[in-house]
């Protein structure tokens, strides 16, 4: 049997059918929007990267009733990591093993990586107490990088809306901080 070099092989137009071709060209598009948006509401690699496979998969089975692919990914996404997140977290060895490591390489002090870490799980900590309504659309918009015209179709709002909400989400976390940085100068 002859063998073809990689190079031959790899300029071989594609016989993957034209529902193949379809699906992988919407996963190329939108899959680092789906695992974004995973990501920010489940902050964890492995369950992100199951919500994608999920919306995939549901992508797959609505494709002719889907409209406008990036935001029904972004909806889908978003409605499957809350549905996740409902169910009991599991941290696995792995995933901690990684981050200890990751620490240990940064060559950082311990007190500068606990500062860090504290400061991030504070925001994270503020972020939660946010409304729910108000944290949406925050989480959306800036973890998610979607814009007001898509948070709006994600959550079915208007889009005034949603630029007020993340507005006033905004302004509380400005004033929590401001709170929380005027109380640590004082014990200082």
């Amino acid at each position: 049997m002859r063998e073809f070099p990689e190079a031959v092989l790899a300029e071989a137009p594609s016989i993957a059918s034209p529902l193949e071709a379809e699906v992988e060209q919407a996963v190329r598009e939108h899959s680092r929007l789906v695992y974004r948006i995973a990501y920010s509401v489940l902050g964890n690699r492995d369950d992100a990267e199951d919500v994608v496979q999920e919306t995939f998969l549901k992508y797959l089975r609505g494709r002719k009733s889907i409209r406008e692919a990036r935001a029904w990914v972004a909806r889908t996404a978003w409605h499957a990591a809350l549905d996740r997140r409902r169910r009991p977290q599991e941290v696995s060895l792995e995933v901690a093993a990684e981050a200890v490591r990751g620490l240990r390489a940064t060559g950082a002090g311990v007190d500068e990586i606990a500062a860090d870490r504290q400061m991030l799980a504070l925001l994270d900590r503020l972020i939660a107490a946010l409304p729910k309504k108000l944290r949406e659309a925050l989480v959306l918009l800036t973890v998610s990088e979607l814009s007001s015209v898509e948070v709006a179709r994600v959550l079915g709002i208007p889009e005034a809306s949603v630029r007020t909400r993340a507005l006033r989400a905004r302004q509380i976390l400005k004033e929590k901080l401001t709170a929380v940085v005027e109380v640590t100068r004082g014990r200082s």
